[in-house]
């Protein structure tokens, strides 16, 4: 139950919804992303339809923070003699959301503790798998953690990231030489690059983006819509920008950056068909860097390449830094059973064996297309 609270001994477990102070009230004393704002987990929970949450356990001074989504299984039954009024799973919100714990529990065995007592909620509200992505900055303090409840850690790839700490130099001559020849080229060829407000960009921004998922052949889970747009502008204020790419006045390339906690997220980001050839997006990076650093931020994450993958993109991300983190999963099956009627279930109605979709690299299993 959302705003519910388990006393176990010395440890305090709250199970939490956006409208309760005490997410933001914690968020205000540590280090996060976007992705943590509960006004994003409820943005997500609309495109989801899904229920957010957040699961706060306290012992003493050391604190365990996780926000998710909760989504209905109903959808994927055929059979309805399952012995429950419901089922449900959980999913992190887009992006790179994880785990916050502050300084005084980052230890591997307050955090594994963390982590089985948020199943144990789970599984007391018909939660039978989770599927959680981690933030490679912030949780660098999480790896493979040892489980009973059998959390599986898995790395997806890597992330290309920038330390801004380093002189503005250093990080130059890290870029790699071809880019640095093409920024060059840009910056004779007449290219500009701005940075200002969703207000003044969103629409151009739209426009581009939309253009580059079409082109690239994008699923559904990559197309916004204006509103959400809006509402992310609305909840994140200042925090978020759109930097531009211009030539002789029209915008070519484009991207939405945000910046908290002294980090920089590339998010989102299109280049006009036309220009792909020019590589705008080179020149745009090189200022984002740079814009960043002005700002006193420590970290910029240039993010991966599709699902974590070491594809063109990725290989693009990786010549502006040599500097990479992990980016890492965690998945668990809180309750087999139900877990396998589901998958069961959704095999039924794929027309495949259990034991096919269950050897997929998709998880949940019972989730597959």
């Amino acid at each position: 139950m959302i705003g519910s609270t388990l006393r176990q001994n010395s440890i305090i477990v709250r199970v939490t919804s956006p409208t309760d102070s005490l997410w933001q009230e914690f968020l205000d004393t540590v280090p996060h992303d976007f992705y943590h704002l509960p006004g994003y987990l409820e943005l997500e929970a609309k495109r989801y339809n899904a229920i957010p949450e957040a699961v706060i356990i306290k012992e003493g001074e050391k604190v365990f923070f996780l926000p998710y989504l909760v989504r209905d299984c109903s959808q994927m039954l055929i059979s309805t003699n399952y012995g429950v009024d419901q089922i449900y799973d959980v999913i992190s919100p887009y992006g790179y959301p994880g785990i916050i714990v502050n300084r005084a529990g980052q230890h591997p065995e307050f955090i594994t503790k963390c982590l089985n007592l948020t199943a144990n909620c789970w599984q007391a509200k018909n939660i039978c798998a989770a599927f959680i992505r981690l933030h490679p900055i912030l949780n660098s303090c999480i790896d493979n953690l040892s489980s009973d409840r059998k959390f599986i850690f898995c790395k997806q790839g890597d992330v290309v990231t920038c330390d801004l700490t380093k002189d503005i130099r250093d990080i130059w001559q890290q870029i790699r030489a071809n880019h640095r020849t093409k920024i060059n080229k840009l910056t004779r060829a007449g290219f500009v690059v701005k940075i200002g407000s969703m207000d003044e960009y969103l629409d151009i921004f739209i426009d581009i983006y939309r253009e580059t998922m079409d082109r690239v052949h994008a699923t559904d889970a990559y197309y916004f819509t204006m509103n959400y747009f809006k509402s992310l502008s609305q909840i994140l204020g200042n925090k978020i920008k759109i930097c531009v790419v211009e030539l002789d006045g029209q915008v070519v390339a484009t991207s939405l950056i945000t910046e908290l906690s002294g980090i920089v997220q590339y998010h989102l980001g299109g280049t006009r068909t036309e220009f792909l050839r020019q590589s705008p997006a080179t020149i745009m990076f090189k200022h984002i860097i740079e814009w960043a650093k002005q700002r006193d931020n420590k970290y910029l994450n240039l993010g991966g390449g599709l699902g974590g993958s070491h594809d063109s993109l990725y290989h693009f991300k990786s010549g502006f830094s040599d500097e990479f983190k992990p980016f890492v999963t965690i998945k668990t099956v809180v309750d087999r059973e139900n877990y396998t009627r589901l998958t069961h279930d959704r095999a039924k109605f794929l027309g495949v064996s259990a034991t096919e979709l269950e050897n997929t690299s998709f998880f949940p299993a019972y989730r597959s297309a």
